[in-house]
C-alpha cells in the first residue's frame, strides 16, 4: 500500500535533530516513535529534512539506520510541494532554515506535532515536543 493510499493519520513530524537524535540511539526519540506506532499511527519527515541529515552524517552505519528508518510501515516521507512557496517564505524566515520551514509546513497541513531538539519553533507558536539537552 503507498504513502497515498494509507488511511492512517500522521501524528508526528520529526526534524533534523530528532533524526540525529534517533541515529545516537536517544530514548526520546524511540518513546514517541514507539508510541505513534502502537497507537496504529504515523510518523513523517520531510524529503528536505531527510536530505538535509543524510548531508551531515558520514558514517555509514548511521546513514543505514536513517535508512531503516525511513522503510517502516509507519514512517512517510513527505513531499513539498512547489505551491507551497509562500509558506514556506514565511517560515524559512521564522526559522531561519528550510528543512524546518518544511517541517513546519507539514506539522501544518497534517495537524501533527514536530519532535525537536531545535530552539527555534517559537514559543508556544506550533505544535512542538521539545527534546531534552
Amino acid at each position: 500500500m503507498s504513502a497515498e493510499e494509507d488511511e492512517r493519520p500522521v501524528r508526528l513530524l520529526l526534524d533534523r535533530s530528532a533524526l540525529l537524535a534517533y541515529v545516537a540511539g536517544s530514548v526520546h526519540v524511540g518513546e514517541p516513535l514507539h508510541e505513534v506506532i502502537e497507537d496504529r499511527n504515523r510518523f513523517a519527515v520531510t524529503a528536505v529534512t531527510v536530505a538535509e541529515t543524510l548531508a551531515v552524517i558520514a558514517d555509514p552505519k548511521d546513514r543505514a539506520a536513517v535508512h531503516r528508518l525511513l522503510g517502516l510501515d509507519a514512517c512517510v516521507v513527505l513531499p513539498t510541494e512547489g505551491r507551497a512557496w509562500q509558506e514556506l517564505s514565511y517560515w524559512r524566515g521564522f526559522t531561519g532554515r528550510v528543512d524546518l520551514a518544511t517541517t513546519v509546513v507539514a506539522c501544518l497541513d497534517h495537524d501533527a506535532a514536530i519532535l525537536t531538539g531545535e530552539d527555534r519553533y517559537g514559543r508556544d507558536d506550533l505544535p512542538v515536543i521539545r527534546m531534552p539537552d
